[in-house]
């Protein structure tokens, strides 16, 4: 996906943020049938921050191909990591639903961040969780409402070994200890009916420098076909003992 860079295109002032709203309506959908085409919102906030979080609803899935919707980060060391829930196309038309949490450095944003992936020296700055949590099963429903979270964990050391930079790349031997901070992606349903998903990714940075939410289509499914309902985001800055909502966010 998209690095840290974005234009802008449409600047709005949120309403309705308070924590204390127990069921906000949404603040803002994407989408097929919204007046703005524009797939990804970003929110204006501090550049040290150390958590963030949303509510989502699903309303609309394409009926083939990539349904991704995400909330993404993008840390200060140039590495980016996006967390959601996906349905795809499995084999004899099979649905999966799951979710997916992961990052890659920055070159450029798209299909180059993939293309010109360099495992031993991208490792230095981010690590992927493995099979089973950058990519694990998970029963989402659309029309439920989920909360999206990211929080910093700790900052532990992996020993040298031999390590995978995402679960489909080849194994490459790090030669050197590497002190990374854990960051924690949760998705759990708002009811509280049914279990959160949580998985775990390392990052050399100590705090991202903003944050956005998106849907993705492909392969065989468009932006038209999907439609996603969003409120109540915050951020959580470095030091800070509680969260903020931005007021601010544009599309891109």
């Amino acid at each position: 996906m998209l690095g840290p860079a974005w234009t802008p295109f449409i600047l709005a002032t949120l309403a309705g943020c308070s924590p204390a709203h127990a069921a906000p309506k949404p603040l803002f959908a994407i989408g097929g049938g919204e007046p703005d085409a524009h797939t990804h919102v970003a929110f204006d906030a501090p550049k040290h921050l150390v958590g963030a979080s949303v509510h989502v609803v699903v309303d609309r899935i394409a009926p083939a191909g990539l349904n991704f919707f995400a909330l993404q980060v993008d840390f200060g060391n140039a590495t980016w990591a996006h967390g959601g829930v996906q349905d795809v196309d499995g084999d004899k038309a099979a649905h999966v639903r799951q979710v997916n949490w992961g990052g890659l450095v920055d070159r450029g944003g798209g299909n180059a961040d993939y293309e010109k992936e360099n495992d031993l020296a991208d490792l230095d700055k981010i690590q992927n969780a493995p099979a089973g949590q950058q990519l694990g099963p998970y029963a989402w429903k659309p029309g439920v409402e989920y909360a999206y979270s990211v929080e910093r964990g700790a900052q532990v050391t992996l020993q040298a070994g031999d390590y995978r930079l995402i679960p489909d790349r080849p194994l490459v031997h790090v030669d050197h200890p590497r002190k990374l901070w854990e960051w924690r992606f949760t998705v759990a349903p708002v009811a509280g009916q049914g279990a959160p998903f949580v998985a775990v990714l390392y990052d050399a940075a100590p705090s991202f420098t903003g944050f956005s939410v998106w849907n993705e289509s492909g392969y065989g499914s468009t932006d038209k076909a999907q439609h996603t309902s969003w409120s109540q985001p915050r951020y959580t800055e470095a030091g800070a003992t509680a969260a903020q909502a931005p007021v601010k966010w544009e599309r891109f």
